[in-house]
């Protein structure tokens, strides 16, 4: 935003910029003339002031100073004389247009993942997660992973994006909504609810994802594939020790 504001309202800063430069120069080079000082406060629109402050103190010269006494307020400190060029450079830079951040468009994908015990091969589908599951094999002793279901939703910065799959009699929902983005993290409200409850139910959290990066949300026991209302090992041999539910959050590339 401060470049923004430089470019829009250069002309109103070099103005101001010349004005208090020539008054410091007049007021150093005669100790018994120096221009009397003068405090004043200055309205300003409560949304730009913080663009408005960081816009005026790239203009100030030395002994003349700005700062935000509150939003919607800036209080500048300068020779008296220059006050008048300074309230013009103020107006013009409220009156700038604010330029918008450019909206950032992510990809969140799910993947939901049985873990059953003992050493075996891993689904190949769960190829590029393999060293996100490798601590899980560590803390929990063998395991080898298989994928139940994957999705991927596309969002914009500050919008909600959900997906709802049909898995035989059952039916799966993911819902993420977008936050504030800094730099390389994501704010993301992420919401899974499985209908039939197989292993992991709902889970409704918010977390900051570091784009790129693969996080574990959820690890409940794992649960028969077959509905039954016999669970034991002897009718379910192959249950899964674990059910586990993965995201990763990207960002996409800026539309051209």
């Amino acid at each position: 935003m401060k470049n923004a504001f430089r470019l829009v309202a250069g002309t109103a800063l070099l103005v101001l910029g010349a004005t208090l430069a020539a008054c410091h120069t007049q007021g150093s080079s005669d100790k018994t003339a120096a221009k009397p000082m003068e405090l004043k406060l200055y309205d300003v629109p409560a949304a730009q002031s913080d663009n408005l402050l960081q816009a005026l103190t790239m203009a100030m010269v030395n002994k003349v100073s700005v700062s935000q006494a509150a939003p919607g307020k800036v209080l500048v400190y300068a020779p008296s004389d220059a006050q008048a060029s300074i309230g013009k450079a103020i107006a013009a830079l409220a009156k700038a247009p604010m330029q918008k951040a450019a909206p950032v468009q992510v990809s969140v994908h799910f993947w939901v993942i049985d873990g059953s015990a003992g050493n075996g091969e891993d689904d190949p589908a769960l190829k590029q997660l393999v060293g996100s599951l490798a601590s899980l094999q560590r803390t929990m002793g063998p395991l080898h992973f298989r994928l139940d279901q994957a999705a991927a939703l596309v969002g914009t910065s500050s919008e909600n994006g959900s997906l709802t799959t049909a898995d035989g009699p059952y039916k799966r929902s993911f819902y993420f909504h977008i936050g504030a983005i800094e730099g390389d993290t994501a704010r993301l409200q992420l919401i899974y609810q499985d209908e039939a409850g197989h292993g992991l139910g709902k889970l409704d959290t918010h977390i900051d994802a570091t784009f790129g990066q693969y996080i574990v949300l959820a690890q409940a026991p794992g649960v028969c594939a077959q509905p039954s209302t016999d669970t034991s090992v002897a009718t379910c041999p192959n249950k899964p020790a674990v059910r586990l539910l993965v995201v990763r959050v990207d960002r996409l590339p800026a539309k051209a």
